[in-house]
């Protein structure tokens, strides 16, 4: 009777080629640094939460509403507060800001300082950022708010921030660029013209440049510092239901399907940019008032469409603070 090698052995080459083929992938994967998309909503200094409390009924709801959803497609909100949201957390007896953290999504300090102040000493302009992050601290705990969004102005906002505790500025947009000499801004923008047109612009203006945070050492220009006291998480594409008009627009302007259409070619077009070899961020604004039953058709077709790039690999969720951690990680 002749004898037969068992199948198991017989496919063992095969088996081991597909085996080394697939642990290439994965280390070929490993090698390749991440393009993060975050979010970031902000509970704006202009808010009357901690005066009106249906006000503060109707942001909670609309939060609570905005989570929910977000955790139905995997995805993750980074939520910001100044002054009055803070302290009505805590007049109202409702900590939803911890009911964030407690879901897996994000929570930060919204700086809504610095580009009406004058100039300062540092140790003043961080004392003023401080205020607004010792609020959000008894709510959510240092450990879990450890980003200023905002904060551009005149000031040296890296090293007020860095001197407030904390550990990135997101939300960079044109009036960061007022700390910085002539010769490390875009050609035109003087004070006048940054203060006029371009204070909201998206910053640093290359996209190239903005999608790869990076640490500096003051504010003086946007170039990576060896020895770099905060980290620049930038980013940004600007606000999604402005994204079909290119961010010029006025209170009117729709929220539609079109926008998020038109957000998904930016990603695209960032994606294309994006240094394997660094890692990469992505960020888009979602106001508060977005998070409406209203608005449930766009919002799932936004957070439909995430999911679809995620899949692909294109990008990968994160709120505002899990991309210093992806950092820091990364450049070990």
């Amino acid at each position: 009777m002749k004898r037969t090698l068992p199948a198991i052995l017989l496919a063992l080459p095969l088996l081991l080629i597909a085996w080394g083929a697939a642990r290439a992938s994965q280390e070929d994967a490993a090698s390749v640094a991440p393009l993060l998309f975050t979010t970031m909503t902000h509970m704006e200094s202009s808010f009357t939460d901690d005066q009106n409390y249906d006000v503060f009924r109707i942001h909670v709801e609309q939060l609570r509403y905005g989570m929910k959803l977000f955790e139905t497609y995997g995805g993750k909100m980074t939520i910001e507060s100044e002054k009055p949201f803070a302290r009505a957390n805590v007049i109202w007896g409702t900590n939803v800001l911890w009911e964030a953290v407690e879901h897996g999504h994000g929570v930060g300090t919204h700086c809504d300082i610095g580009f009406h102040e004058p100039l300062m000493p540092i140790p003043q302009f961080a004392a003023l950022l401080q205020q607004n992050k010792t609020l959000v601290d008894a709510l959510v705990g240092v450990e879990n708010n450890r980003g200023c969004s905002g904060a551009g102005g005149v000031n040296d906002w890296a090293l007020a921030a860095d001197m407030a505790g904390f550990d990135y500025i997101n939300g960079v947009v044109g009036m960061h660029y007022l700390s910085m000499p002539l010769e490390n801004r875009p050609p035109g923008w003087t004070d006048q013209y940054i203060r006029q047109v371009t204070y909201h612009d998206n910053a640093p203006v290359d996209l190239a440049q903005r999608i790869h945070p990076f640490r500096v050492a003051d504010a003086v220009d946007f170039v990576a510092d060896a020895d770099g006291v905060i980290l620049v998480s930038a980013g940004d594409l600007g606000r999604l239901d402005f994204m079909a008009e290119g961010g010029g627009c006025g209170a009117g302007c729709p929220f539609t399907l079109a926008d998020i259409d038109a957000l998904v070619q930016q990603i695209l077009a960032a994606a294309a940019l994006h240094n394997p070899a660094e890692v990469g961020k992505l960020s888009v604004h979602l106001p508060v008032h977005l998070f409406t039953p209203q608005n449930e058709t766009q919002l799932r077709y936004f957070l439909m469409k995430m999911r679809h790039l995620e899949t692909e690999g294109i990008v990968t969720w994160a709120t505002q603070g899990e991309v210093l951690d992806v950092f820091n990680a990364w450049n070990e």
